[in-house]
């Protein structure tokens, strides 16, 4: 680290700091990273909102305060006390650079950005308040901040101006700095010291245009123009601080005002992550790096003078925008305009935080509240491990040695870590796709795709909606072969008015081609081949089959993934967020509730001093894992059931291997203390205020806590706190493989079922029929006589091969329940093939206690898979490739030494589930 920011230092550029918070100052963090090479700190509210909403680090202090206090001022007392601290751990460096750098920044309100008296009053109130000289004061460079950035700098304040996208923006604000030391020098005042900084916003910019050029013809610029943008400032700069003018103030003792490199996150997940730090590098600049961004760099970022260099190329380009109808200085100005407005209402949401944590703080409510009885000193002293060992820390700085010695698929799976942030630039396609849409009077979205693929969307369809009379269309999601499934999610469908979405990271799942072959030829029937791709899009990942298919079939966009997100942590990814926008989830607000969940999550929030939710979870479920509660058992709110299934396939596919494995149980209604075993932990999912049924669940729950079963209650304080608790599921699930001693980014297993699979379809083709079960049939009594055999901290998977109905998920749940009560033992029940994406993993990768249950349906009619989209042949149908998948899997069971009962029915599978219920004694 340190000889990478020296190298950049040697090339004349310094790295600052896009975040502060309190547990950076208190743990020593900030320290650290000014002793490796930081030289300087940027806040803004946004940092702040997330550290006092998502964490305990202010919780203390504004304990202290008095509570009648605006919330305004309770923010500014902290603020005030933050920004002094990190002044004070920069003063040396400030010292050492002959006051070159060592600043810290902080912001005037930004409600006062067209308020040019009202700016320069707090900027004034601001610095004397802060009494320090390595500060900044923040000002935007609207019209109106302009003359105030004058006025301060004659003061001798300083400032650094935010909000810079347009190269005539910041033209009139190097103006406005050169005429405020003009007017200092005038009266006779020193100009040595007085600093300042030009905030160039970068990867908004790329945002805003690369949306624009997609209405045209031409895309070859996309991902170009902000470096240009830069690129053409830097060289003005050159320009600007030169000549007589610039040398009889340098003669004084000024100095440049110098760019600083500002929103420099990648704000795609198709552009490398650390774009906008290395082309931005030149002589006499700054670039503030969220940490994000930072430890990308410093882990495979690429030092070398770029900013001087093809300036003709980046001319060039900002011109060819205008030839091709862009308006690039309407985009410029509609940023700083949503700039604005964006930096208010976080503002806002910040003083909402203020207030809301004040609430929380009087009434001692917590996200996780925890009941673990004897489990209680374990989990505390993994805790401890995790902060001693700096487990969280590694984890954000993507080191692999927290899991294996071996990188492979660890240190290209961790995508998801970033996620919140890299997809909140994405926000403007998506909403461009859901104007479309509506604009075309489209009513349904189909989606093809397999576990990670399609839990999410299913989640947050429903869950979110489509809202009563609001904009959202209405999901269907096809996740299965069986025929009779098909029909019934999207056969009556007009294809003119539905949009199909194929969705799948490999590019290959073969349920999810198939489906959409089968859609896309039905479609292109009706639509005609010259229409059909109008109403289809794919999401991937780059280079993968299905991007390929997609471009050769002309579909109407293609969403390319982060290849480094794995498919069960991509539910703030394209796969998840495309759905969530077209159903009418709000993401912006889903995508901040996850940045603030990071936030909780991110290293400086102390596993033990702190209140790191995702570790305090993590450790949780690892650690009682290995004492035999490996039974992950959820129970969520009524309207929130299906996130459940989301964590199920999350959990289960990332710790079922090596012999171990959490079992999540989901869907099963809440029982009396005396019907489970010891191998149970409860986890209590509920949105607060939404629930009729709290009371009578609040009653169960203390009756397991008495009893001794370890209990986590979770809440959310609304829906989109679904956001939150995804980030938190994800990095408590990679914490608790690392507690366990597994992988939990590979699925080593999942294979095995798709290799059998394979084969037996490929003897269909060779002969015209599938093999017979080597075990064959079984019977009731059979099932019964298993079940006798079960020994504590076994359980029973229930699987059906057959169409979803309300008869059948009746039929599965008084299954569950009837077993549970009779032998007090766990009990899943899932529809396949669908559950071989998501715990097939575990099934055949834990310790091997579970008794498998297969229950496969035979519909009157099967409808083929075509061998090609857009053409006519088939080799096999859907209950061919069901049932092959069912023997598949079934014999990669057996030969991982599981036991396995297949039973075979009708098209009906309710009254097969029925006889073994009664079975049940």
């Amino acid at each position: 680290m340190r000889q990478k920011l020296r190298d950049l230092a040697g090339l004349g550029q310094s790295i600052w700091y896009d975040n502060i918070r309190r547990a950076m100052l208190d743990s020593g963090e900030l320290a650290g990273l000014v002793d490796a090479g930081v030289i300087g700190v940027t806040s803004n509210p946004s940092i702040f909102e997330k550290a006092i909403a998502g964490s305990a680090d202010y919780d203390e202090a504004i304990g202290r305060l008095d509570a009648d206090l605006p919330a305004q001022e309770v923010f500014e007392r902290l603020a005030v006390e933050d920004i002094r601290r990190a002044a004070d751990i920069l003063r040396p460096t400030y010292d050492r650079t002959d006051r070159l750098d060592g600043y810290v920044s902080l912001e005037v309100s930004p409600h006062l950005a067209h308020d040019t008296d009202g700016t320069v009053a707090e900027a004034r109130r601001l610095w004397k308040a802060l009494d320090r000289p390595n500060v900044m004061i923040k000002v935007p460079a609207t019209p109106e901040g302009v003359p105030a950035i004058r006025t301060l700098i004659a003061d001798g304040i300083n400032v650094n101006v935010t909000l810079i996208f347009a190269l005539t923006s910041y033209e009139a604000v190097a103006e406005a700095y050169l005429a405020g030391l003009e007017a200092r020098a005038e009266d006779g005042r020193p100009l040595a010291g007085v600093a300042s900084v030009a905030s160039f916003f970068v990867s908004r910019v790329d945002v805003a245009v690369d949306e624009a050029l997609a209405k045209t013809d031409d895309d070859e610029l996309a991902g170009t123009i902000a470096i240009s943008n830069a690129k053409l400032a830097y060289a003005r700069a050159a320009v600007l601080f030169d000549g007589p003018r610039w040398e009889a103030l340098a003669d004084a003792g000024a100095r440049p005002q110098r760019l600083l490199w500002a929103s420099t996150s990648t704000k795609d997940p198709a552009y490398p992550d650390t774009l906008y730090v290395d082309e931005l590098i030149g002589d006499g600049t700054v670039n503030t790096v969220p940490p994000a961004t930072l430890d990308a760099f410093l882990d495979h970022g690429t030092v070398a003078a770029t900013l001087g260099e093809d300036i003709d190329v980046a001319r060039q380009r900002i011109a060819r925008l205008d030839e091709i109808g862009v308006d690039f200085a309407a985009i410029t100005g509609r940023l700083q305009a949503e700039g604005v407005k964006a930096f208010a209402d976080s503002f806002d949401a910040l003083l909402e935080a203020v207030d809301d944590k004040r609430q929380r703080l009087r009434r001692g409510a917590d996200r996780i509240a925890s009941h673990l009885g004897a489990h209680a000193d374990t989990v505390e002293a993994a805790l401890e491990t995790l902060r001693d060992e700096d487990v969280i820390r590694r984890i954000w700085r993507h080191d692999h040695t927290v899991w294996r010695p071996d990188p492979a698929e660890i240190s290209n799976r961790l995508g998801w870590l970033h996620a919140p942030e890299v997809m909140e630039g994405c926000v403007p396609r998506l909403e461009r796709l859901r104007d479309e849409l509506r604009e075309e009077g489209t009513r349904h979205v189909v989606l093809m795709g397999m576990g990670g693929s399609s839990l999410a969307p299913e989640a947050f369809h429903e869950i979110f909606g489509p809202p009563a009379g609001g904009d959202g269309l209405e999901l269907r999601v096809i996740d299965g072969t069986d025929p009779a499934f098909l029909r019934d999610r999207a056969g009556d469908l007009d294809p003119a008015t539905t949009l199909y979405i194929v969705a799948s990271k490999s590019g290959g799942t073969v349920e999810t081609l198939s489906a959409f072959k089968h859609l896309y030829n039905g479609a292109r029937r009706r639509l005609g081949p010259e229409n059909v791709g109008r109403r289809f899009v794919a999401i991937t990942d780059p280079d993968s089959g299905l991007a390929k298919l997609a471009a050769e079939l002309g579909l109407r966009e293609t969403f390319l993934n982060d290849p480094t997100v794995g498919g069960r942590y991509s539910a703030l990814t394209w796969f998840g967020l495309v759905p969530a926008a077209l159903v009418g989830v709000d993401v912006p607000l889903l995508l901040e509730r996850a940045r603030t969940a990071a936030c909780n999550a991110a290293a400086a929030n102390c596993p033990v001093a702190g209140d790191n939710d995702a570790a305090r979870l993590g450790a949780t479920l690892g650690e009682l894992a290995g004492r035999g509660r490996d039974k992950l058992t959820i129970v969520t709110s009524p309207g929130i059931e299906s996130f459940g299934d989301w964590i199920e396939q999350l959990v289960a596919e990332s710790t079922g291997k090596d012999g171990k494995g959490i079992l999540p149980v989901v869907r099963e209604p809440l029982g009396s203390p005396d019907v489970y075993g010891e191998d149970r932990l409860f986890v209590e999912i509920a949105v607060e205020g939404e629930d009729e049924g709290a009371r009578d669940r609040d009653a169960a729950f203390e009756a397991l806590e008495e009893a001794g079963h370890p209990v986590l209650r979770l809440r959310l304080r609304d829906r989109h706190d679904l956001g939150a608790w995804i980030f938190t599921w994800e990095m408590a699930t990679a914490i608790a493989g690392r507690q366990m001693g597994i992988h939990p980014f590979d699925q080593p297993n999942v294979e095995a079922a798709k290799v059998q699979a394979g084969e037996m379809v490929a003897r269909f083709e060779e002969t015209g029929s599938l093999p017979e079960d080597e075990a064959g049939t079984a019977s009731p009594d059979d099932f019964a006589a298993a079940l006798g055999d079960l020994e504590p901290g076994a359980y029973v998977a229930i699987q059906v091969y057959a169409a979803p109905t309300p008869a059948t998920d009746a039929a599965i749940r008084d299954l569950r329940v009837r077993m549970r009560d009779a032998r007090r033992v766990a009990t899943t029940g899932a529809y396949g093939p669908r559950f071989l994406h998501s715990t097939g993993q575990l099934h055949k990768g834990d310790a091997g206690h579970g008794l498998f249950v297969q229950v496969v349906s035979r519909p009157e009619a099967d409808i083929p898979i075509p061998d090609t989209p857009g053409e006519e042949g088939s080799s096999i149908g859907f209950q061919v490739l069901k049932e092959a998948q069912a023997l598949g899997d079934a014999r990669a069971l057996r030969e991982a030494g599981r036991r396995v009962l297949r039973f075979e029915t009708g098209p009906d599978a309710a009254p097969a589930l029925e006889r073994l219920r009664d079975a049940v004694s």
